[in-house]
């Protein structure tokens, strides 16, 4: 017997047993069976009958799920099989929450929940029970795309997951060049830690002194897009089930999110740069040591940030 003739005689053996589990009202059964029968053969036919078994199950979810891939089947459906089928369907979904999902890259994998749903598609349909949800969207090179929704039972919902590149890793640091080691007999800790600080500290200031430019531009950035936002959508522009309305708002929420990480970075370094000063300079008094020559601190600022120069000899 050849290939095609053994898997057509295990296709009927499977639809009848289905069949026979049905008219016994081993329900459960007929569905396995029927689950069987579509998975091997990619039929809709049997996607159907599976769809209106887990219906008559209360398994509303997957009733669903299996109703809508029937109807996708093309012509492979008759008419008057269609309509029921779509009777079934919209009964299904009235006891759970179709999602329409949009994914901004389709060569993305798109996950629900944490359960694989598809890939190399820009719309999904999914079917998911009322209450909290998680949907993303994963691309290699690209930061995932997520979203996060409440749902009753019965509700339609839109779903936009926007997926952006990631930054190129940053150059490795160069070594750092080893001090020269203190002559004998030569005592040097108070000094060093007095112009070590102080470096540290005006280093500081000049650094935070650069985030807080940074913070005032994307500031800037923000405000300017939130009031194009405000002028075209009005205050619901930006809601997380509207994203999928208007491209600007992934634009807007990056901005803020940099506004935000530079303002705290700023903070951070000018309190930072207080405390070392203190301490560099409460060293004349738990550290005393005699200066050996002059000794220059030039602070320098550049484009890319800021440091300082340190002259003399101690």
């Amino acid at each position: 017997m050849s290939p095609s003739a053994t898997s057509s005689a295990s296709l009927a053996e499977t639809l009848r047993r289905a069949e026979q589990a049905r008219r016994a009202g081993r329900w459960d059964d007929a569905a396995a069976a029927y689950r069987t029968a579509w998975e091997s053969t990619g039929d809709p036919r049997w996607a159907g009958e599976l769809g209106l078994l887990e219906l008559s199950l209360r398994r509303y979810r997957d009733a669903a799920e299996h109703l809508r891939r029937a109807l996708e089947g093309g012509d492979a459906l008759a008419s008057g099989a269609r309509a029921r089928l779509r009777g079934a369907l919209q009964q299904a979904a009235q006891e759970v929450v179709e999602v329409a999902i949009v994914v901004g890259k389709p060569e993305a994998e798109l996950f629900m929940d944490g359960r694989r749903v598809g890939q190399g598609f820009v719309t999904y349909v999914v079917y998911v029970e009322p209450g909290s949800h998680e949907a993303r969207a994963t691309l290699q090179g690209h930061e995932d795309g997520v979203g996060r929704f409440d749902a009753q039972r019965g509700d339609k919902l839109p779903l936009g997951l926007a997926l952006k590149e990631k930054p190129p890793a940053p150059r490795p640091a160069q070594p750092a060049v080893a001090p020269r080691a203190a002559a004998a007999g030569e005592t040097a800790i108070g000094p060093a830690i007095r112009l070590g600080g102080l470096a540290l500290a005006s280093a500081g200031v000049l650094v935070g002194a650069g985030f807080a430019i940074g913070w005032t531009v994307k500031d800037g950035e923000a405000e300017s897009l939130r009031e194009d936002l405000l002028a075209t959508g009005g205050e619901r522009a930006c809601h997380e089930l509207a994203s999928v309305n208007d491209a600007r708002c992934p634009e807007l929420e990056d901005a803020i999110r940099s506004r935000d990480a530079l303002g705290l970075v700023a903070l951070v370094s000018v309190v930072a740069s207080g405390v070392v000063g203190a301490a560099a300079l409460s060293s004349f008094w738990w550290a005393p040591a005699p200066e050996r020559g002059g000794v220059r601190v030039v602070p320098q600022a550049t484009a890319r940030g800021g440091g300082v120069r340190i002259e003399g000899a101690w």
